[in-house]
């Protein structure tokens, strides 16, 4: 029930004076709506609170208090949201809209009775299959705590079954009631398939590691609490539980962890080499987007090897289908190279390179064993060119110098996640190799040693083992093609899904509120994406790279904000600037102790989700129970940057209406020409 000060406050509203003039106040509503995206949100509310206690036009009131209402709710400022959608509930009884903000603010007041007959009220005012499965998935929360956990996942399989675009968060909602009805089993299969729907789910991750160690399932809860401490190398707490759990381990730990374990080269024969335009690349990149500085690793050669020390010059060779070893010792500070025997062949302090005698020779790195190992993928992988071995202290970086047109394929074959289609395949092909052009003349590093390096902060390269025959094929019938900007090689990017729309304006079939407001883009963040989507999967169930939701848990941002700035416990999480597209530029996050900006989507990422965020373009909104938010629900659309090439999107012009890869190119770049390298 509204308390008497609100009932007072919405008289005072009804007793408003309506004698301005409309379009005053239509400028004052644009004003809002340009402090709300320059990162003012308290001032746009109060613009939009004086435009309707002054507006004798309805419908500018009731757009007013819509977009009032979000933003107040993402405020936390509940009460003040029920009074403003009291008002307009009056003003347009039937708008189901109205009845679902006001159910989520009277969750966030625990008052779970009144939420439950709202959103109840809401269901029966529209017959929208998308609010529809959001005010059952809403009910749901209030059900939990009234009817208990058994009515809540009847709701939530309502939910599950229904809507592709919410089988994450039902599945993840339904293994917390499992788990409070005591079926942990069924808890951790729930958890499994919220992972399944969305890989990128953090706060799933989390979960599923709790419950395999409170169940005793003591390898798979070191597993992911491993794993865990890749993603977020900062947090204590997950390092510390997968080495209490370590002593249940049998065997090599590495071997039972996600990266690449090859006992023999997947390439028993050489490749075919093409030594133009040689890039150096810096592999095993870190966190901080730095080749790791490695202490041993083993290989393997398909060919007979030379080894070139960078002052003497030639010092050995070595055979074929032998397992070597190189070494850093700290006792003496020597590299070492050894043979399968355990003999030392070849000891220096100086830097080295390993050559294949056979052109187009691949050499398999083993088991590299990082100096730091957190936040790296320690997976073994192919190369072929030259492997150089740089002295650094405490031990040594990889770095591979190697033919533009031999990484291609595998980097294509990478993004492309297993897709066969030629002409998709052919597209990214000269997006990749005219990626690769221009970070080799940008050196986006400016280290002496490697031009890129192999994660994400260049362009992953994962080894020559992932290469796909169809990725082979198509990088062949684009030998040497790029894309040019006044004869010039571009300056191209590619993201996984813009889910509607590129940076540049490109539409892929999407839908946006025009203008952008808060309510505008709640609701886009509600609606499933539109049919004829691009970027869209033909399989709904894998569609979190385009519509994505996450329930995060406040304690673990509030961890990675603590190690920023002293914080204390969260109380607020606030988007604040957002782009004329509506990405989120800057966040606030207000505590006990303080609060802090985050600015960036790498530094918002971060803090967020440990990096896992998909996109930049969200909304948040905090569920309280009691004083502090219990979760955040995080609603987004897209995966990546959104720049450049759309993966997904390309992969659909080909599969909805047979487009070659000129057609695909020429709709994400129209400004760009095909033009071979010079040779």
């Amino acid at each position: 029930m509204l308390n008497i000060r609100l009932m007072s406050f919405l008289a005072i509203l009804a007793l408003a004076p309506v004698n301005c003039r409309a379009e005053d106040l239509n400028k004052i509503y644009r004003d809002a709506l340009g402090a709300w995206t320059d990162g003012r949100p308290e001032d746009a509310a109060g613009s939009l609170k004086y435009i309707v206690f002054r507006s004798s036009d309805t419908r500018l009131a009731i757009t007013a208090i819509k977009d009032l209402s979000v933003l107040l709710a993402e405020l936390g400022l509940h009460e003040e949201a029920l009074a403003y959608l009291a008002k307009a509930e009056i003003m347009t009884p039937e708008d189901p809209y109205i009845y679902f903000e006001k159910g989520w603010n009277l969750l966030s007041l625990e008052n779970h009775m009144d939420a439950r007959s709202t959103l109840e009220r809401a269901l029966t005012l529209t017959a929208d299959a998308d609010l529809v499965n959001q005010a059952r998935f809403a009910l749901a929360l209030a059900e939990s705590h009234l009817a208990g956990p058994a009515a809540a996942i009847t709701h939530l399989q309502a939910v599950y079954r229904h809507s592709p675009y919410l089988l994450s968060p039902a599945a993840a909602m339904i293994s917390a009631n499992f788990e409070t009805l005591k079926k942990r089993s069924h808890a951790i299969t729930f958890l499994k398939e919220t992972l399944s729907y969305d890989p990128r789910d953090i706060q799933a991750e989390i979960d599923l590691a709790r419950l395999y160690e409170k169940v005793d399932y003591h390898v798979p809860a070191w597993q992911t609490y491993y794993t865990l401490s890749e993603l977020d190398p900062g947090e204590p707490f997950f390092e510390k539980k997968a080495k209490k759990l370590e002593k249940y381990v049998k065997g090599k730990l590495d071997n039972l962890l996600y990266w690449t374990r090859l006992s023999w080269p997947a390439h028993n024969l050489p490749v075919n080499y093409d030594d133009r335009n040689i890039i150096r690349i810096g592999l095993f990149s870190g966190p901080d987007a730095e080749p790791a500085v490695l202490t041993e690793f083993s290989f393997i050669s398909n060919t007979d090897f030379s080894v070139t020390d960078s002052r003497l010059g030639p010092v050995s060779d070595g055979k074929a289908n032998m397992q070597w070893n190189v070494k850093y010792s700290p006792m003496n500070k020597i590299y070492e190279l050894r043979d399968n025997f355990g003999s030392t062949v070849y000891s220096t302090r100086n830097s080295f390179r390993l050559t294949p005698k056979t052109k187009g020779g691949v050499i398999l790195i083993k088991n590299p064993e990082p100096l730091l190992h957190r936040g790296i993928n320690r997976g073994d992988r192919e190369v072929t060119g030259e492997l150089n071995i740089h002295v650094k202290e405490n031990g040594f970086r990889l770095v591979n110098g190697v033919g533009l047109e031999n990484c291609v394929p595998a980097i294509v074959s990478t993004l492309a996640g297993g897709s066969r289609q030629l002409e998709e395949l052919k597209a990214l092909s000269i997006v990749v190799r005219t990626r690769l052009i221009t970070l080799k003349s940008s050196r986006p590093h400016e280290d002496p040693e490697f031009d890129l390096c192999d994660g994400a902060h260049c362009i992953v390269f994962p080894g020559l083992q992932t290469e796909s025959e169809a990725a082979g094929k198509a990088a062949a019938l684009t030998r040497d093609e790029i894309l040019s900007k006044d004869g010039m090689p571009a300056r191209v990017y590619f993201h996984t899904a813009c889910g509607g729309f590129t940076e540049e304006g490109i539409n892929d079939g999407g839908r946006r509120p025009a203008p952008l407001t808060p309510f505008g883009l709640n609701v886009l963040l509600l609606k499933s994406p539109p049919a004829n989507l691009l970027c869209l999967a033909e399989d709904k169930t894998t569609s979190s790279d385009v519509y994505w939701t996450l329930l995060l848990e406040p304690k673990w941002i509030e961890n990675r904000a603590n190690r920023a700035s002293k914080i204390g416990y969260i109380k607020a999480i606030t988007a604040l600037k957002r782009s004329p597209n509506g990405k989120v530029q800057s966040v606030r996050i207000e505590g006990t102790a303080g609060s802090m900006t985050v600015e960036g989507f790498e530094n918002i990422s971060r803090i967020l989700t440990a990096g896992a965020l998909r996109s930049a373009l969200f909304t948040i909104r905090p569920l309280y129970e009691g004083k502090y938010p219990k979760f955040f629900i995080m609603r987004g659309i897209g995966t990546g940057s959104g720049k450049g090439y759309c993966i997904l999107g390309g992969r659909g012009m080909v599969k909805n209406a047979g487009a070659k890869s000129a057609n695909i190119l020429n709709h994400y770049f129209p400004y760009y020409k095909v033009k071979k390298l010079s040779k």
